[in-house]
């Protein structure tokens, strides 16, 4: 386990450990301080401060803590990533045997898209270097498809915090060439990546979208541009699609 290098975020989480263990009546600060060993006066701000970002709540006129429903709110995203690869587990393993080719389902972080699972090989699969990555959503299929898919805000709020840091030379280096890229995408249904982000790789990128019709991830095919010529690229974005459109009804 790594060390915590900022000791007030160990102290925070050892309330937030010593509310966990306490009754739904909460817990009273010279509880808190008993069981954490933190001085009062310590205790008392960090307790404070996790009740402003909701991460703990006071409850009653005596002043208990107890845990806030933020923590409940991050819970079920959590979770909710979760359920999705095991939903769309059996849709990956059908597309990558069918295909041959590396296969990759994506969810959102802040600026990022982060490959929760990926396989490659056509009889024996196995996991891919890339899972548990985060790739730069300007610079890959499936960031500009989410992104394509996405509401205004999610929109404005993502491209305003981005870098565009460039990783070859046909990377998207700026926001309004990115935006241009939305339309052309929505309209096609998916979203492709040319060389954008590794040298000589393909990527296509169709959205997953719940019943709701909310992007939740992305599910794409990724390999060599040889592979992924003008000839084969329909057949490969009809399975693309077909998956993509099974996962989603499994999506509430």
């Amino acid at each position: 386990m790594r060390q915590v290098r900022i000791q007030s975020l160990a102290r925070a989480d050892q309330i937030l450990e010593t509310l966990a263990r306490e009754p739904a009546e909460g817990c009273r600060l010279q509880d808190v301080v008993a069981r954490t060993g933190l001085k009062p006066v310590t205790a008392l701000t960090l307790l404070q401060s996790l009740v402003a970002l909701k991460l703990a709540e006071q409850v009653g006129k005596r002043g208990r803590y107890r845990l806030g429903p933020r923590l409940l709110q991050l819970g079920r995203k959590v979770e909710a990533r979760l359920d999705i690869i095991a939903l769309a587990r059996p849709a990956l393993v059908r597309l990558c045997q069918q295909s041959g080719e590396m296969v990759n389902l994506l969810v959102p972080a802040a600026t990022t898209m982060v490959v929760v699972e990926s396989l490659e090989g056509e009889v024996f699969l196995k996991a891919t270097p890339l899972k548990g990555r985060d790739l730069p959503m300007h610079g890959t299929a499936s960031g500009k498809c989410f992104l394509a898919f996405s509401g205004d805000a999610v929109q404005r709020q993502v491209l305003s915090a981005l870098t565009f840091t460039k990783t070859t030379q046909k990377t998207i280096g700026d926001a309004k060439r990115l935006e241009k890229e939305f339309a052309k995408i929505r309209k096609a249904g998916y979203a492709t990546e040319e060389d954008e982000y590794t040298a000589d790789t393909v990527a296509l990128a169709v959205p997953i979208l719940d019943q709701g019709g909310k992007i939740r991830a992305t599910l794409s095919l990724h390999g060599p541009g040889a592979r992924f010529g003008a000839a084969r690229r329909p057949r490969l974005l009809s399975m693309l699609q077909k998956e993509a459109q099974r996962i989603g009804k499994l999506l509430l």
